[in-house]
């Protein structure tokens, strides 16, 4: 019975030395599998970027042939040709209104204290007169006047480029003029607009001055701005 037992045990300890040798090959096994595959992912990556290198490559090399031939194509009287195209595509912006611009004129504070409100005609008014003394940039509340700006009254808002403000507010109107006749006639012809404008609105609390300003600045219209699109414009030839 001893020896039965003891051949027993021998059996079964040899077959767990046997299952933990067998069980680290396996592990050996897989690590190397792992590094094999991981490696493999490496070496592909390597080549991909190294195909994408090579097209940036070759797509820079083509841009600058493409800057080579533009620079001969433009040499001697053509580049004066493009040159001259480019500054009248910046006049065209300018007049536009595309651009902020700067130089001496006039500001209009127009302040109707309650309960008398904002009126979109008292605007329109002095931007229309503005416009008949040669301003060549206006602004209203920092809002750029173009062709096709609005200036409306709606509820308690009026309404410039799409943009609301409170009627309760102060609004300021800016202009370029001429500055050689700020202040001999531009002034003077506003005040009898102020004046006339007053007298109108009787019995109503308005505040309005008018000012030189030297080295006034006229925003742009911003791109965001009912007044600056044009998707529906087909052009004709």
């Amino acid at each position: 019975m001893k020896i039965r037992f003891g051949r027993s045990t021998f059996v079964i300890v040899i077959c767990i030395v046997l299952g933990i040798l067998l069980a680290l090959q396996m592990k050996g096994l897989n690590r190397k599998s792992v590094t094999r595959d991981s490696l493999q992912e490496l070496q592909n990556s390597v080549i991909e970027y190294q195909k994408k290198n090579q097209d940036l490559d070759r797509r820079n090399n083509q841009l600058h042939d493409y800057i080579r031939t533009l620079e001969n194509e433009l040499s001697g009287s053509e580049t004066g040709a493009l040159a001259k195209i480019i500054e009248e595509k910046e006049q065209y912006a300018i007049f536009a209104g595309l651009r902020k611009v700067e130089n001496d004129g006039v500001i209009i504070s127009l302040t109707s204290n309650a309960p008398a409100r904002m009126r979109d005609s008292v605007l329109r008014q002095f931007v229309n007169e503005l416009a008949s003394l040669g301003a060549q940039a206006v602004s209203i509340n920092g809002e750029r006047k173009v062709a096709t700006t609005e200036i409306r009254a709606n509820d308690d808002q009026i309404i410039i480029n799409g943009v609301r403000f409170d009627r309760n507010d102060t609004f300021e109107i800016r202009a370029i003029v001429n500055p050689d006749s700020i202040d001999e006639y531009i002034i003077p012809y506003l005040e009898n607009v102020r004046e006339v404008i007053l007298k109108e609105l009787e019995g109503e609390n308005w505040t309005i001055t008018i000012k030189h300003e030297k080295k006034l600045v006229i925003p742009a219209l911003r791109e965001d701005r009912i007044a600056y699109q044009n998707d529906l414009l087909v052009p004709v030839e």
